[in-house]
């Protein structure tokens, strides 16, 4: 290896970096959380809305990890008294809500508190070549989609996951 450490050394500090890195991204979304005044699951809910759009109650509940009924409907009436979401009828199925990011309140609020750490990361990224992001989006993407199953089978005591769509 390049470092003159064997693989085994390599791969165990990539593993506390890792760790360290999961660890703060949890600090700083709960530092975000309580500077706007919600929950670390609440914005946990505007991500999931900003990332895939408009969820059913339903569908939030099982991405969060959350009960279906009183604690999704408790979330989202805290988010849509605090102006970060709206509920909208579905135009396919008019029985059906739908939850959306109310996107003035998300730029005017939630996305500059984001902005500084934003530009630190654009600014690292840029120290990589173009075949170096390749592999850490390689890495980053495989990353996420294991820790996604893993939070769904814990979520799930075991059973297979539900759809996250």
């Amino acid at each position: 290896m390049p470092s003159g450490k064997t693989r085994s050394e390599v791969l165990n500090s990539l593993d506390d970096a890792l760790r360290r890195q999961a660890s703060r991204s949890v600090m700083f979304h709960s530092a975000v959380a309580s500077h706007l005044g919600i929950a670390v699951t609440d914005l946990t809910c505007l991500n999931i809305l900003g990332l895939d759009g408009p969820r059913t109650p339903g569908q939030l509940a099982d991405r969060i990890g959350i009960t279906r009924g009183g604690a999704v409907t408790a979330m989202i009436d805290r988010l849509e008294r605090a102006g970060y979401v709206r509920r909208t009828r579905d135009t396919t199925d008019r029985r059906r809500v739908l939850v959306e990011l109310a996107d003035e309140a998300a730029a005017d609020t939630v996305a500059p508190l984001f902005a500084g750490l934003g530009s630190a990361v654009a600014t690292h990224l840029d120290t990589y070549t173009d075949a170096e992001l390749e592999i850490l989006l390689r890495m980053t993407s495989g990353l996420a989609d294991t820790v996604g199953r893993e939070t769904a089978a814990l979520h799930n005591h075991g059973r297979p996951p539900k759809d996250p769509s």
